[in-house]
């Protein structure tokens, strides 16, 4: 099963424009939340995928399949924490525009859902940003269909995350041992902080290299 995107703001990501406005979440809203969030944590694509509306899954085919893949990868590193908060929101037509050059929906999302979740006793935390239609009487995700421009810019990209990687699992022991430490007791503003500290360089080339270690003990 493949899937598309939904817009996951960690701490260490860039984040969208958040609206202020938002309201409480009506109780099939939470329902809904309540079966993204299992099928999220499980890595069940099945699930997942049967949650989106027809017309975005229709836009992953054969040919850029690998980038959806791909993205919907990055986009599940972490796992959501039983305490997570919902917002329940205007469509931010701002943020629509500033993926425009990425994506464009093929069918217009009527609300956004925020699910913001942090680790207890950390500092890291996250957003799911996902955009809703009700279709058939009960809500279903929305997600934005890659634009070509979209689809080249990710491949493009390959070598730059490819690069990520290779710094990634060129990290020995002792350091490598404290960072997947970190890690997995989701602290990885301090991982970043620590590889910085050794390695060297900016903030947020450790901030990808400690992603991509995520990655490879997974």
């Amino acid at each position: 099963m493949r899937l598309g995107w939904p817009v996951r703001i960690a701490a260490l990501a860039v984040a969208l424009t958040i609206d202020a406005h938002a309201q409480d979440a009506p109780p099939d809203v939470k329902a809904f939340a309540a079966q993204y969030v299992a099928a999220f944590d499980a890595k069940d694509m099945a699930r997942l995928e049967s949650l989106y509306i027809p017309q975005s899954r229709a836009c992953i085919t054969p040919a850029n399949h690998d980038v959806y893949d791909a993205l919907m990868s990055l986009q599940m590193r972490d796992s959501v924490p039983q305490r997570y908060t919902l917002s329940f929101m205007a469509v931010n037509q701002g943020n629509l525009k500033g993926l425009a050059s990425m994506g464009y929906f093929a069918v217009a999302p009527e609300r956004e859902l925020h699910i913001d979740y942090q680790y207890a006793g950390t500092s890291d935390g996250g957003t799911i940003v996902l955009w809703l239609v009700r279709q058939n009487g009960r809500w279903m995700a929305d997600f934005p269909c890659m634009t070509e421009q979209g689809i080249r810019d990710f491949r493009d990209s390959a070598a730059a995350r490819n690069r990520y990687k290779d710094l990634a699992a060129a990290i020995r022991d002792p350091l490598r041992s404290q960072l997947l430490d970190m890690v997995r007791a989701h602290k990885t503003g301090e991982a970043a902080t620590r590889y910085q500290q050794v390695k060297g360089g900016d903030m947020q080339t450790a901030m990808r290299v400690i992603d991509a270690l995520q990655d490879q003990a997974q």
